[in-house]
């Protein structure tokens, strides 16, 4: 997959201004982000991103890989009937990613970092 140059820039541009204000390198992109610029998914790292962005995000790759866990792992020897599993999944999935999305905007907000566009 080829990656696009314009965008490695300005994400490498976000990521220096992230390590220039003392955030910590895990915030920078946390696994969610990683595994969509791995599938070459260009998305901006959570800190600079728009809320939605960020639950879109955080909310699909999250809740797909927290449910599958749960099944394999917990629900289906416990004969956990598919429908109930969905639901759970659906709301514990929701619920992270409007969490993990607020707290995104504020870690933002709180570093004073510039929208994405802006960089």
């Amino acid at each position: 997959m080829k990656k696009d140059l314009y965008f490695e820039r300005k994400k490498n541009r976000a990521i220096a201004l992230m390590k220039q204000k003392g955030m910590w390198e895990c915030l920078y992109a946390p696994p969610c982000h990683l595994f969509l610029w791995k599938m070459g998914i260009n998305v901006a790292p959570p800190p600079l991103s728009p809320f939605w962005t960020n639950f879109l995000c955080i909310t699909s790759v999250n809740t797909t890989f927290w449910g599958i866990v749960m099944w394999f792992v917990f629900w289906k020897g416990e004969q956990e009937h598919l429908f109930s599993a969905l639901v759970t999944i659906l709301t514990v999935g929701i619920a992270a990613g409007l969490f993990m999305s607020a707290l995104e905007v504020w870690r933002g907000k709180a570093n004073h970092l510039p929208a994405w566009s802006e960089i």
